[in-house]
């Protein structure tokens, strides 16, 4: 049998594009994970205006918000442990990635989408230069008109031949901790510079902390680090007194980070690299589910031009690739200048001034856009302060 699609990862990339094939009344679409679902995912689990956004547009948001623990103030702390408080007013939320990429999955197979999960695949099939399938572990086949790959930065399908450049990531989570409801904490620390940590308020009772440093370059420029030594000073730099009473739920989890700043290799014929898988993330935050699921929208809008015979594949393809270029360029370009910016005295600047309306607004331009993904506003009764 040989589908019209067959999507590889059902995470948000390859879920949401299951879900947007759905909605554009795709009907023979199959989409695979190697992990049976729902099941457990390593992440910070914030999910900023932009993905909710998302959310709504593929069908899902009022069960997402009635899961989510909704995110109502944003607290920055820069290097010289000044802070600044803006209000979020639950623009963002967080959410166990088991919960929201189930949701996804369960709205895909709720439109038509087939979904196989438990089944780990070991490589593409080629035929005289074109992707027509993919070969399980267990030797056997599965073939389509057109493959989807977004099996994230592990990808084993990629065909960027650039070196990668990625960031680290360790996390933890407990129970009791000393934290104010709804208040996402961005910890600018020294030794993690030029990015952040970070307190995500889980549920009532939960907080997920954790760090995400640059990892070791292919140039040798970023030097190898002991991660676990960086996030143990971390913790107690930052956060030893209000974990003083928490109990600690499991063990200390991390995941890479993949990115890129200009986008490229994420077609070839008869397939197209998806989310993560072709580096589409942010290299200042780390955030990556909104980037996943644009990306998702972006490759079933090709796949039906396809599919319905308006377009020839090699135009739907150099398309979808201009439409990354044109929506993620400028944010990956601003990102880089943003990790610049943390990595200097900047923030601290802002902070000593920020009871400055002027200042504010500024703040709120640089920072709230590129941290939660869209524009936030100033707390009622900002704060400004050296700890």
């Amino acid at each position: 049998m040989i589908h019209d699609v067959l999507i590889v990862g059902a995470g948000p990339a390859g879920a949401s594009a299951a879900v947007a094939l759905g909605q554009r009344g795709a009907r023979d679409v199959l989409l695979l994970d190697r992990s049976r679902f729902p099941r457990d995912k390593t992440c910070g689990s914030g999910l900023s205006p932009n993905a909710l956004k998302l959310a709504d547009e593929l069908g899902i948001g009022p069960e997402l918000r009635r899961l989510a623990n909704p995110v109502e103030s944003v607290k920055l702390v820069t290097r010289g442990g000044r802070e600044m408080t803006l209000a979020s007013n639950a623009a963002a939320v967080v959410l166990l990635r088991r919960d929201f990429d189930n949701l996804l999955v369960e709205r895909a197979k709720a439109l038509g989408v087939q979904f196989q999960g438990g089944v780990p695949v070991s490589e593409a099939i080629r035929e005289q230069g074109r992707v027509v399938g993919v070969r399980r572990q267990d030797g056997s086949e599965l073939r389509a008109r057109m493959v989807l790959f977004a099996d994230g930065s592990h990808s084993i399908f990629s065909v960027d031949p650039r070196p990668k450049v990625s960031i680290s990531t360790l996390m933890g989570w407990w129970e009791g901790a000393d934290f104010v409801p709804g208040q996402l904490e961005m910890i600018f620390d020294r030794n993690v510079a030029p990015l952040y940590g970070w307190l995500f308020p889980e549920t009532a009772t939960r907080v997920n902390i954790g760090i995400c440093v640059d990892a070791p370059s292919p140039d040798g420029r970023q030097p190898k680090r002991n991660l676990r030594q960086v996030f143990s000073d971390f913790l107690k730099d930052h956060y030893q007194t209000r974990l003083a009473r928490s109990r600690q739920v499991g063990k200390l989890q991390g995941h890479p980070i993949v990115y890129t700043t200009w986008i490229e290799h994420c077609t070839v014929p008869g397939a197209l690299y998806v989310g993560e898988a072709a580096r589409i993330t942010n290299s200042a935050t780390g955030e990556g589910i909104s980037h996943a699921m644009q990306s998702g929208v972006y490759a079933a809008e090709a796949v039906t031009q396809v599919l319905d015979g308006k377009a020839e594949e090699s135009d739907a393809w150099e398309e979808y690739e201009r439409k990354h270029r044109r929506r993620f360029t400028p944010e990956f370009v601003g990102g880089q200048a943003l990790r610049k910016a943390i990595d200097s005295p900047l923030l601290d600047t802002l902070a000593s001034a920020y009871n400055s309306p002027f200042i504010r607004r500024s703040v709120i331009r640089l920072l709230g856009s590129a941290l939660a993904g869209s524009a936030v506003a100033p707390a009622s009764s900002p704060e400004s302060h050296s700890r």
